[in-house]
């Protein structure tokens, strides 16, 4: 639990501060926006929707323990069992299969190209 609420933190620290650059921006008349609303929204949303990302794949990585074992499972039950009690595969195993399966979710992003995707879409709901 520490963890996640590590990452969490983290996220939301970052996009407050990341917020907080913008809106000043915005006062002092660095940056001109049409629509300060609408962007504000979206931070408001992304301010909720990051974090609750992030808490996700932190606690897929941290029970690793569980989900490989269950996958080895299917093939060799005294295999899986193994696995299970392997300090091993928490500290090291743990550390390699969680940023595989971070750099999977980043790649599978890139690979459907969410961020036009999410684009497209806000661009035909506000039009």
């Amino acid at each position: 639990m520490y963890a996640v609420f590590l990452v969490v933190y983290i996220e939301v620290s970052s996009a407050v501060i990341r917020f907080s650059m913008l809106d000043t921006s915005i006062r002092t008349g660095e940056v001109y926006v049409m629509n300060v609303k609408s962007i504000t929204d979206r931070y408001n949303r992304a301010l909720g929707y990051t974090p609750a990302v992030a808490a996700l794949v932190a606690t897929l990585t941290l029970f690793i323990n569980f989900f490989v074992p269950l996958f080895v499972g299917i093939f060799d039950s005294v295999a899986a069992n193994r696995l299970e009690e392997s300090v091993e595969l928490t500290s090291v195993y743990g550390v390699a299969l969680g940023t595989i399966l971070v750099f999977i979710v980043i790649a599978g992003m890139f690979a459907i190209n969410l961020p036009l995707r999410i684009q497209q879409y806000l661009e035909s709901q506000s039009g």
